[in-house]
């Protein structure tokens, strides 16, 4: 069994929460104030950005679904809420403020998550699919995870970013499925730039002829790191096409790649 936590986004029924939480689950059931549990089925799972969709069958007027808010407009600083049953105690909301910004987090398939906010609000086990709130009452992100070396609250949580909710749960509803963009490298650090370390076959890099030890130093003539490269690849579409300035054996090569497709 496990526990989690999410909300409703519209009055169709749709709830999101994190993939983690229902992850191999034949059954699943929500609940909420004052009503007993809902069945509830899978519409969709991302395991690259730990995003899921789920499905009640009940009266629209009875649902208040949340607004997804600017998550690209969040600041350290910024106040915020978080909802959620934190070792099974329901209805549990927590306060403080966004402690960073653009944090980068792995999702259960070990696929990095971009601009990730870190925040120091209370999160616990049974937290993770529930709201991170601005003061406007907008969701801002999924808490999904803590960092902690005693396993409970060490007051860093991360949230994934309601940006990349949005686009993920839009996709699941639609398709059930989501589209993510796609190189075919494993990265490696470089002094000036991303090494290449392993080329999928049959990937968008093996097609443009990218090769084990290349460095990629730029795309789209802006230079790169490794962590930027992941940051440029997710927040394309598949069948995006890039332009890849390459220092191979000393010499510098231009490489046009489009973009391949990895589905959840």
């Amino acid at each position: 069994q496990s526990l989690g936590s999410g909300f409703v986004i519209d009055r169709a029924g749709h709830i999101v929460t994190n993939y983690h939480v229902i992850e191999g689950a034949q059954k699943v059931q929500v609940s909420f104030t004052g009503q007993d549990q809902i069945a509830a089925t899978v519409v969709g799972k991302d395991p690259s950005t730990d995003v899921a969709v789920l499905k009640i069958d009940t009266h629209a007027r009875a649902l208040m679904p949340l607004p997804l808010g600017d998550s690209d407009a969040v600041r350290v600083g910024d106040s915020v809420y978080a909802i959620g049953n934190p070792f099974g105690l329901a209805r549990t909301l927590t306060a403080r403020l966004v402690s960073a910004v653009q944090r980068q987090i792995f999702a259960p398939d070990n696929v990095p998550v971009e601009h990730a906010i870190q925040t120091d609000a209370a999160i616990n086990h049974g937290n993770s699919g529930g709201p991170l709130l601005n003061l406007q009452g907008e969701v801002i992100g999924i808490t999904s995870q803590i960092q902690s070396d005693s396993g409970v609250n060490d007051g860093i949580g991360f949230a994934v970013p309601s940006n990349t909710v949005r686009t993920i749960a839009d996709e699941l509803i639609s398709t059930g499925k989501a589209e993510h963009a796609l190189l075919g490298i494993v990265p490696g650090s470089a002094t000036n730039g991303v090494k290449v370390t392993s080329v999928e076959h049959g990937s968008a890099a093996a097609s443009a002829g990218l090769k084990v030890g290349d460095v990629i130093t730029a795309v789209d003539g802006k230079s790169v790191t490794a962590l930027e490269l992941r940051a440029v690849i997710a927040a394309d579409q598949p069948g995006q096409a890039l332009t890849l300035t390459v220092d191979r054996n000393g010499s510098t090569k231009t490489i046009k790649a489009t973009l391949g497709s990895q589905s959840s």
